[in-house]
């Protein structure tokens, strides 16, 4: 549970970030789509890891999930 939510939280926040900066900056469509591109991998696998391991340290502490 606390995965899916981290990485709904990733996805969201890199969309936020898209369209808050990439969006409306004067780059080419294809400079957009790398950068993009990068920011959700880079945000969302982060986040993602982040709750991975969240979760793995409180199942081994011994909360139930």
């Amino acid at each position: 549970m606390i995965e899916t939510v981290s990485f709904v939280i990733g996805l969201g926040f890199s969309l936020l970030v898209y369209f808050l900066s990439i969006g409306p900056s004067s780059l080419t469509r294809t400079k957009k789509a790398f950068y993009f591109l990068f920011t959700l991998i880079g945000i969302t696998g982060m986040l993602f890891l982040s709750g991975v391991l969240i979760a793995h340290y409180l199942r081994k502490m011994g909360f139930s999930l």
